[in-house]
């Protein structure tokens, strides 16, 4: 009897050594009765970070740019030859290449505030494909649009890459001019509006500043009195500032050069 005990001590062990997991990327498990491991791929939840730059499928020739960052907020910014058009926010999640959003929200140039659902593909840091059930007038159906990956996101980005004023180009709306000091303070207008801000670079290290605004331009300003969270960064020599309010019921839209 106490030859069984000692040889079962010594049994247990290497059934728990050969138990054990596969890696962060398998879940394996033993069969006790042959000894046998056998391991299943986990599903992937890697998120299409990054920035996307691509086209918007209408018959409207509009651009789009979509910043997505780590935490799966996501913004797509349509414009038409370099004014603003449509903007839509949200949170995604992301399974083996496939993301989605049940809850996204457009923002129009005119005002108007949708909202709606988005799903999508991507290959990682290469394209992505998206379709959101939220369309851009003069369209009355399912907008889609595409990226191609810009590796400008995996570089670092400072206060003083910035620390300028940035006008809006010519022709092109909402007109804007903001100014960043070399301790990350910030002030500008648009349209009616005035707003201050403050900026730093982003901890993760990626090509993004996270900022926040102030806005006071008097009852012609939409977002007066209005405090933001806004993310900036700068690709090929343009600057993009975008953000929407903690509520989702307001959106901020900066191009400058």
């Amino acid at each position: 009897m106490k030859l069984r005990s000692k040889l079962m001590l010594l049994v247990l062990p290497v059934l728990a050594a050969c138990g054990g997991g596969g890696g962060d990327d398998k879940t394996c498990t033993t069969d006790l009765g042959n000894l046998q491991k056998s391991c299943v791929t986990n599903p992937s939840h890697t998120l299409p970070e990054g920035f996307w730059y691509g086209s918007v499928n209408s018959g409207q020739s509009l651009a789009a740019q979509t910043i997505v960052l780590e935490s799966g907020q996501y913004f797509s910014i349509y414009s038409r030859d370099g004014s603003f058009v449509w903007l839509i926010e949200g949170i995604m999640t992301a399974t083996d290449g496939a993301f989605s959003d049940a809850s996204t929200v457009g923002f129009h140039e005119a005002g108007a505030i949708r909202a709606g659902s988005l799903s999508g593909n991507f290959t990682q840091k290469s394209t992505l494909t998206a379709t959101t059930s939220l369309y851009v007038p003069p369209d009355t159906a399912a907008t889609a649009y595409n990226g191609n990956y810009n590796a400008t996101y995996d570089t670092p980005i400072a206060i003083n890459d910035v620390a300028r004023t940035w006008t809006s180009a010519s022709g092109v709306s909402p007109i804007s001019s903001i100014t960043f000091a070399a301790d990350g303070t910030a002030k500008g207008t648009q349209n009616a509006c005035t707003f201050t801000g403050s900026f730093k670079p982003r901890s993760t290290g990626k090509h993004l500043l996270d900022g926040t605004l102030n806005f006071a331009g008097g009852a012609s300003c939409t977002l007066n009195n209005v405090s933001m969270p806004v993310e900036a960064t700068v690709v090929n020599g343009q600057l993009t500032v975008v953000g929407v309010t903690t509520q989702r019921d307001q959106a901020f839209y900066l191009s400058g050069q």
